[in-house]
């Protein structure tokens, strides 16, 4: 089910909506001070992914993720409706989410696009497709296999609710990776671990 935000089926009060050219001047401001303002929220790096049925497999690095609730255990991961991944996952109706740790910078770099688009992503990290269908990175701190409960369409986005089958979690634990302040970091001390695309300021 794809629930766009415009069609609801749920009463929305007039006050809330706002045409762009009513807005204040000082709106125009709002896009440049949230985009600095977020890089002060730390968060975890993930990799997305999913598969069709004829066996392709596409990933997404973001951090456009949040657990919804615990019972039932549900997941919401939010992509950009134009990417590859955005475009399938209606398709699929499956997902899974791999929480990388700081030792797998590289593979979040590869899925994000910075080492170009050609690039077979999966050659990085070791990939196995797992009992809901989606591609599992083996040495992930977590993977969470989903299938997609809501989709639900905001202007350049897909708020993806997906409902959790299957969980694997790392025999050892290590330190996270975290998007922070512009740059890709680990939990420890001095672990900055350098800039990224600013892209992974908003999700993927």
């Amino acid at each position: 089910m794809l629930a766009d935000t415009h069609t609801l089926a749920s009463p929305v009060s007039t006050t809330d909506v706002y045409d762009f050219d009513e807005q204040s001047a000082e709106s125009w401001q709002v896009p440049h001070d949230f985009r600095h303002g977020i890089r002060s929220l730390t968060r975890g790096v993930t990799v997305l992914t999913t598969s069709d049925n004829q066996g392709e497999r596409y990933g997404v690095t973001t951090t456009g993720v949040c657990a919804l609730s615990m019972d039932p255990p549900t997941l919401v991961v939010c992509v950009r409706r134009r990417s590859t991944l955005g475009a399938q996952l209606p398709r699929t109706r499956r997902f899974c989410v791999n929480v990388l740790s700081w030792r797998q910078r590289d593979i979040a770099e590869v899925f994000a696009g910075q080492r170009g688009v050609a690039v077979d992503r999966f050659k990085h990290g070791e990939w196995t497709t797992g009992v809901h269908g989606s591609p599992v990175l083996t040495d992930a701190l977590a993977s969470f296999e989903c299938e997609v409960d809501l989709l639900y369409g905001y202007p350049n986005h897909l708020i993806v609710v997906g409902s959790v089958r299957q969980v694997e979690e790392a025999r050892e634990q290590d330190d996270p990776l975290v998007y922070a302040s512009g740059q890709l970091s680990s939990l420890v001390p001095s672990g900055a671990l350098g800039p990224m695309d600013t892209a992974m300021a908003t999700p993927a």
